[in-house]
């Protein structure tokens, strides 16, 4: 009987979800309308576009009536003082600077996310939003930092955050739980929200510096409010968000759902198991309807499992050290990827060593799959738009096709997009793999 009442409720869901959306976009009028620009660009849940915002947030440095302010050293102060209770660490005498997309070390392949970087102490900032960890990722960070530095102060002083949009914690995967508990013991680590950044910069910044409110600071301040809006935005913690869940509950009062669902007289123990077996059935319908979303999308994955095990026949017989660093993501991380990145996955990512440049496979639901050259550094980005360079790129990504582009987006220098009933898996492996010969031989001179 139970189970019926609970298959009626789930029928009543399906039926009235029309309604219920209904009902949320009426309720969301009634609130102060916002304007989110970074999600109207289509880079709301983009990690590396949000690790760039952020670095240009720690970067900003100038004087106010001879007082130096300095965003990265407010963070620092942030992190160290108040998250990591660290108050023996001198931070106003240091000079601070901040990195974006860096090298753990000069010899390794890894890019840390985020980077700042003081005489006397350092912060590795790792950014999740969708993204998995990848194997020994956080411990090689740490690590590499380590080991590049002397100085023992350095070595006493080095500190991860690891930046999540529920204060998640790392997995094994990434950094082993010996090594984790060590540093949560010496207060090396510590977990923070996209909302914790949305706060520190309305408390530690906006608050702070009341005179940013003046006309000739307005470019910084509307950043700021636009940036910290898009931090809440990632955690979900924004009004809409609140909005929607109040209008989900009132459906289900309005709908005597728990009370069709439960019985007064019954024990606490028998409305649990109702409320479990209940929400257990909400799951598996989700995952009905997941499964179709991966139907709808299998063939592109596919042919990009196919095109990662080409490039990886030919990487097999160069050695150890051929396109070293790249990543070949496996069905079940694009499945994950595209359906927690609103359709977005990046399939294959060959970084150029030492550059910082790399050539992506990546899927969007509304183009399929591209293979794009990426680089947000000046130089390198010169140095592809240099000829003949430029021109070979063009003849491997056919640039007299309609599938060619350039500057599609920031960072995307040049770009192939690609038809998965016309073009087989092997060329369009041997396409990535003519870049990365071309890209390394004539980017890392």
């Amino acid at each position: 009987m139970a189970e019926d009442k609970q298959i009626d409720l789930l029928k009543s869901l399906i039926e009235n979800k029309e309604k219920i959306e209904k009902d949320i976009e009426e309720a969301k009028k009634r609130i102060i309308p916002t304007v989110n620009i970074i999600n109207i660009l289509g880079c709301a849940y983009d990690e590396v576009k949000n690790s760039s915002l952020l670095h240009n947030i720690f970067k900003i440095k100038f004087k106010y009536e001879n007082k130096e302010i300095d965003f990265a050293k407010d963070f620092s102060e942030y992190i160290i003082k108040e998250k990591l209770k660290n108050d023996s660490l001198n931070i106003n005498s240091s000079k601070i600077e901040s990195y974006n997309e860096i090298y753990s070390s000069s010899e390794g392949w890894r890019k840390i996310d985020l980077l700042i970087k003081a005489d006397n102490f350092e912060i590795i900032i790792e950014n999740k939003i969708w993204a998995d960890d990848q194997p020994n990722q956080l411990k090689d960070y740490y690590n590499n930092r380590i080991e590049n530095k002397n100085n023992d102060k350095i070595k006493d002083n080095i500190f991860i955050v690891y930046l999540t949009r529920n204060r998640d914690k790392p997995k094994e995967i990434s950094i082993d739980r010996e090594l984790i508990e060590e540093l949560e013991n010496k207060n090396k680590i510590c977990y923070i929200s996209h909302d914790d950044i949305a706060e520190w910069i309305r408390n530690s910044i906006l608050n702070k510096y009341q005179f940013l409110k003046d006309e000739k600071f307005q470019l910084i301040y509307s950043a700021l409010i636009q940036i910290a809006y898009n931090e809440k935005y990632i955690s979900k913690k924004t009004e809409e968000n609140k909005m929607e869940l109040n209008e989900i509950k009132n459906f289900f009062e309005e709908n005597n759902y728990f009370e069709n669902l439960l019985n007064k007289d019954e024990t606490i123990k028998d409305s649990f198991d109702k409320l479990n077996k209940f929400y257990e059935l909400l799951e598996n319908a989700q995952k009905v309807i997941l499964d179709k979303k991966v139907e709808l999308i299998s063939d592109d994955i596919n042919y990009s499992l196919k095109v990662s095990e080409f490039i990886k026949s030919v990487q097999s017989n160069n050695g150890v050290d051929y396109m070293k660093g790249a990543c070949f993501y496996s069905r079940e991380e694009i499945i994950r990827s595209v359906f927690n990145y609103h359709g977005y996955s990046r399939n294959i990512d060959i970084p150029i060593e030492n550059t910082n440049c790399g050539i992506y496979l990546e899927q969007h639901i509304n183009y399929n799959l591209c293979i794009s050259v990426y680089s947000i550094n000046n130089d390198i980005i010169n140095k592809l738009r240099e000829e003949p360079i430029k021109t070979e790129i063009g003849k491997i990504l056919d640039k007299d096709s309609d599938k060619y582009e350039e500057d599609s987006d920031k960072g995307y220098i040049y770009s192939r997009y690609i038809d998965i009933e016309k073009d087989k898996p092997e060329e369009i492996g041997q396409k990535i793999i003519d870049l990365y010969n071309l890209l390394k031989e004539k980017i890392t001179q």
